[in-house]
């Protein structure tokens, strides 16, 4: 029998590590066969101390472990775990230096079991993934990044993609269909589970997981450590320098997920969550996949997957509606797919209707299993969430809008500031997506589970959120009516004393804020009219009209403008419903209505007779004089304007001043009374920069700047009409800006340049066609003629 070789421990160790043989029925290498040697020494020398031979059983019994795994240590087929070796080591008489040399090379034969690619008849490498879907459709832009994620690995840590998004958006999905493609890539194997982050019997253990993937990988149950980290430090040891793939579905967070994630450049892990992940991207530097949405394209790819590109194309307005309904989220659009994929004699049409019609979403899109019902999937998300979250969410199913902002928000929780906190919680968890300029929404089907949570709760509290809402829509966008026109915050209504209100800063702002806003009134409007508030309806209209008017807005302000003026009939107020009279049929004068235009007008004007208001009769005289002035009418519109000026003095204010003395100039002019009209406009145009009111001062010049081209002096009237294009630019004011620029043409063309008088023309006609305003038909033939 041959001696040992006497190595020392530590390179014995270093030998083994290099050698790639597995202790199990593979022909022993070097290694095993010195410890299978030096295990028969000490045999051997503990019997001849006996004086006999060394009975199996009784040596088995005594290191507790059975007669046949005792000969399997002593041939050097299994390897025995530490603590049964010592016994056995101690129980064959090894010495101090013995048992650590022994132990040493025991240990480093353990190592190298685990770390060596597994040969033929040995452990077989993990191949874990679970099939991934044959409908598979879509994801372009995503497959497009891994790729190029994949393509840029390396260096020294491993590759790391964790995809997020909401509940049903196709995560796992897209996770599989990925890690079937790239699996040749990792020959070693692949791993994979199920961590059920969102699970009702809750996340698995990250333990339990390595304890799997531990056996997976090769280890003997016997080897592997009880500690969470002592079993990751083996996990990872067993991993390095091997090429594998690890899937870590449905995480609930980066916690759950660390302790599983491979340490070596040579490994790829893919990680899907309904919670965005920070911490796993900060600190282990994974790569964020954000799904949405699928686009209409691709929702539209899902359903031909599922019904054939045939029924698809025969109906494809069919299709898109479906798609539409199922807010484009993959689970909802395979739910619907595969109900009509079992009734190929329906049409897709009938299907849309029957989803259309149907009071709550949700409930058609369940599908009884936990893991295809919607509103279970959705429940299990909300469940998860902190309680101040949890609560932001069921209010934001009482708000009426399609987004909202973090100030917004605040009304609804009857906060003194943003909840920010709630609101990140709501974006990591994406129950909300945060959009661009600081708004938050959600997909349609989402709303509609949290209009399913807000209809459970108290009706009281319910109620009190959107009156909170609605209070908060009227002070902010009096607010920013008051920024648009500060000459004339006094006019509009009471705002009432919300809080907290976003701070609006100019005529910009205030803008920025209605444009932003606009779908958002709307629908408080709607909301407020069907809970019985209809004072914030029709304030809420009144606020609107100066940036309606201003950004041509024109189909939105007569229907904005008719539920201010159903609301002010309902509550009874006479002058309340004479000018919401007023401010409809201005907006129905812009889009040619003007039979119930002046039907309208008369009546607001016999209103404010009979009750004696001057300002309202001053107004509806200016609105009539705007009416007849569109219908050609000039001696009509005339004396309405001339009975504004009579009236303008018992207002008692600059501007109506001002603004009856333009109005009678502009019909002055309209009636080729030039020099009677032009001393008129000066004096308004006076009184407008008296009073700093940029609009007025608009208005005025640019009807002086008309008067200037009808006398023969084009290029005083092109510097009238380029300030007053300057102060519409400024406003925000495409309606006018886009009459002033024509106007501009005119005066080039008369001065004699035809190229600038064509370039202005052009402008024009670009805004009217963004405003889809009837005026661009005159505008482009005026620019074919400019061009003849």
């Amino acid at each position: 029998m041959p001696a040992t070789d006497g190595q020392a421990p530590g390179r014995a160790e270093e030998t083994v590590a290099h050698e790639s043989s597995a202790w199990s029925g593979d022909a022993p290498g070097p290694p095993k066969a010195r410890l299978a040697e030096r295990l028969a020494l000490l045999v051997c020398r503990r019997e001849r101390r006996l004086g006999r031979a060394l009975g199996r059983e009784e040596l088995a019994r005594r290191i507790s472990v059975s007669k046949s795994s005792l000969y399997a240590y002593l041939n050097g087929t299994t390897l025995p775990r530490a603590d049964v070796f010592d016994r056995l080591l101690a129980e064959l008489g090894a010495d101090p230096a013995e048992m650590r040399e022994l132990s040493t090379l025991r240990d480093a034969i353990e190592v190298a079991q685990q770390r060596a690619p597994r040969r033929a008849g040995g452990v077989p490498a993990p191949c874990q993934l679970p099939p991934a879907t044959g409908r598979f459709a879509g994801r372009a832009a995503e497959l497009g990044r891994l790729a190029g994620l994949l393509d840029a690995a390396g260096g020294g840590a491993p590759l790391i993609v964790a995809i997020d998004g909401t509940a049903g958006i196709g995560k796992t999905t897209l996770a599989l269909h990925w890690a079937h493609r790239i699996r040749r890539r990792c020959p070693d194997g692949q791993l994979h589970v199920n961590l059920r982050g969102f699970d009702p019997r809750g996340p698995m253990d990250p333990g339990e997981v390595l304890h799997g993937f531990l056996q997976a990988l090769g280890a003997a149950p016997e080897s592997i450590p009880d500690g969470l980290d002592a079993k990751a430090a083996l996990y990872r040891s067993m991993l390095a320098d091997r090429r594998m793939l690890v899937v870590l579905d449905n995480a609930a967070s980066a916690e759950g997920v660390r302790p599983l994630l491979p340490g070596t450049p040579s490994c790829i892990a893919v990680v899907t969550s309904r919670d965005r992940l920070d911490s796993l991207v900060v600190r282990e530097g994974a790569h964020r996949v954000t799904l949405d949405v699928l686009p209409p394209g691709e929702a539209r790819l899902l359903l031909e997957r599922w019904l054939g590109e045939d029924r698809v194309a025969g109906q494809r307005a069919a299709a898109g509606e479906l798609a539409a309904l199922c807010a484009r989220l993959p689970l909802a659009l395979s739910i619907v797919a595969a109900r009509a994929a079992r009734r190929p004699e329906s049409s897709l049409a009938e299907l849309a209707a029957r989803l259309r019609d149907l009071p709550d979403r949700l409930d058609a899109l369940g599908a009884g299993a936990a893991d295809l019902d919607l509103g279970k999937v959705f429940e299990s998300s909300y469940a998860l969430l902190p309680a101040p979250a949890a609560r932001l969410f069921r209010l934001l199913g009482a708000h009426a809008g399609p987004d909202i902002d973090a100030h917004a928000c605040a009304a609804l929780l009857g906060a003194d500031r943003p909840p920010r906190a709630e609101l990140d919680a709501l974006t990591a968890a994406h129950m909300l997506e945060e959009q661009a300029g600081g708004r938050y929404s959600a997909h349609d089907l989402l709303r509609a589970f949290a209009r399913r949570l807000a209809a459970r709760e108290d009706e009281a509290g319910r109620r009190a959120a959107v009156r909170r809402a609605a209070d908060f829509y009227l002070a902010a966008a009096v607010r920013a009516a008051a920024r648009l026109e500060p000459c004339r915050a006094g006019e509009l209504p009471d705002a009432g004393s919300a809080s907290p209100v976003p701070p609006i800063d100019g005529p910009a702002g205030a803008l920025a804020w209605f444009t932003a806003e606009l779908p958002v009134l709307q629908a408080t409007m709607r909301q407020a009219a069907a809970e019985g508030l209809d004072g914030h309806v029709w304030r809420l209209a009144w606020a609107a009209t100066v940036f309606l008017r201003r950004t041509g807005r024109r189909a939105e302000r007569v229907a904005v403008h008719r539920a201010g003026l159903a609301a002010a009939r309902r509550t009874g107020d006479r002058l309340v419903q004479a000018v919401s009279m007023r401010l409809l049929a201005d907006g129905l004068a812009r889009i040619g209505e003007r039979a119930e235009a002046r039907e309208l007008l008369e009546t607001s004007l016999a209103e404010c007779r009979a009750i004696g208001d001057a300002r309202g009769t001053f107004q509806a005289h200016l609105s009539l004089t705007r009416l007849h002035d569109a219908a050609g009418t000039h001696a009509e519109a005339l004396a309405h304007a001339e009975e504004a000026l009579s009236g303008s003095a018992e207002v008692g204010s600059l501007l109506a001043r001002a603004d009856a003395l333009t109005s009678v100039t502009r019909q002055r002019e309209r009636l080729g009374r030039y020099g009677d009209a032009l001393p008129l406009g000066r004096r308004a145009l006076g009184l407008y920069r008296r009073a700093g009111y940029a609009e007025g001062e608009a208005d005025a010049l640019r009807t002086i700047g008309r008067i200037e081209r009808r006398l023969g002096t084009p290029e005083r009237a092109i510097v009238r009409f380029e300030q007053s294009l300057e102060l519409d630019r400024r406003l925000g004011d495409r309606f006018w800006a886009a009459h002033v620029l024509d106007d501009l043409a005119d005066a080039h063309r008369e001065a004699g340049d035809p190229a600038r008088a064509r370039a202005r023309r052009a402008e024009s006609l670009a805004l009217f066609e963004a405003m889809r305003h009837p005026a661009a038909r005159a505008v482009r033939a005026k620019l074919a003629a400019d061009a003849g």
